[in-house]
């Protein structure tokens, strides 16, 4: 390889999406390209360093210990990249541009969005993209600039506000009269098995059926309109519902503690610091403070 050689930075970019996504097709789909393109790019980059950076076999793609390196150290670039992103980010001092949100998606849709459709007559310059996700969001990735968690992350780039607390109730339709020791439950699914009131609802039925299961509480709260059995809802959904009716129970379970999370990079810019405030606002007025 020439003293001269340049990498074109299109070329790296889509090696390293393969790298990320393990596949010529998953590096094709996360850049909205067809997998020919990726193909042809990598080859380039191969071409230009002199290097065989993977191995192309009938089923699949692996990269060289050549093209491990190469990875390891596009990575570091990547975040280097991100860094500048949240530094430049972080450095605006208007009220305006784009801010984006991540959040449960019961929190989201039954909390965040209709209050926060308001914002932008306060702040007609501020762009809110509002995401639900059960994941949470890398934001050391951009993949959002603001998160409400239901849990306190270990981070230390991350700065953490806890915003107040998530209360439970059992909630069932208004006729639903069975004693508490005949109550049939509207569950969580298997892949839920990491959300604590999964586990708290599994060890407290003591035998008693479970009708229906599924990730989604608003799913839950419709399958609990229907009269079929009792789900364990965020009280401001459940209360929310005229359909429902909330159940004495001799078990509570624990309110969830709201935390709201943002980069130290960018916690400072003013459209950060507007919408970090309207958030804390919504989750007072809703949730209640701790």
């Amino acid at each position: 390889m020439s003293k001269n050689t340049q990498i074109d930075w299109e070329d790296l970019r889509h090696f390293m999406a393969l790298a990320d996504g393990g596949s010529l097709s998953q590096a094709a789909r996360s850049l909205g390209v067809d997998h020919t393109t990726v193909a042809r790019r990598i080859a380039s980059l191969e071409a230009a360093l002199n290097l065989k950076l993977i191995e192309r076999l009938p089923r699949s793609v692996h990269l060289t210990p050549e093209g491990q390196r190469i990875a390891d150290i596009g990575s570091e670039m990547k975040e280097t990249s991100f860094a500048i992103l949240r530094a430049a980010g972080g450095a605006e001092r208007t009220l305006s541009g784009a801010v984006c949100v991540s959040a449960p998606p019961v929190l989201s849709s039954a909390v965040l969005a209709p209050r926060l459709a308001g914002f932008a007559k306060d702040y007609p310059d501020i762009d809110i993209t509002l995401i639900g996700e059960v994941a949470a969001a890398d934001l050391d990735h951009r993949q959002a600039d603001i998160s409400l968690r239901l849990s306190r992350p270990d981070a230390p780039d991350l700065i953490a506000r806890k915003l107040g607390a998530m209360p439970f109730a059992f909630y069932a339709a208004p006729d639903y009269d069975l004693p508490e020791a005949q109550w049939s439950f509207i569950g969580y699914d298997a892949a839920s098995a990491p959300i604590p009131q999964h586990g708290w609802l599994e060890r407290r039925r003591n035998g008693r059926a479970v009708v229906f299961r599924t990730n989604d509480s608003a799913s839950q709260a419709g399958a609990a309109r229907s009269g079929s059995g009792v789900a364990l809802l965020p009280c401001f959904l459940g209360d929310a519902d005229p359909h429902l009716k909330r159940l004495p129970s001799a078990d509570a379970f624990p309110p969830r503690d709201i935390w709201m999370l943002v980069h130290d990079d960018l916690r400072r810019a003013p459209r950060i610091r507007a919408v970090m405030d309207v958030l804390a606002e919504i989750i007072a007025e809703t949730c209640g403070t701790t």
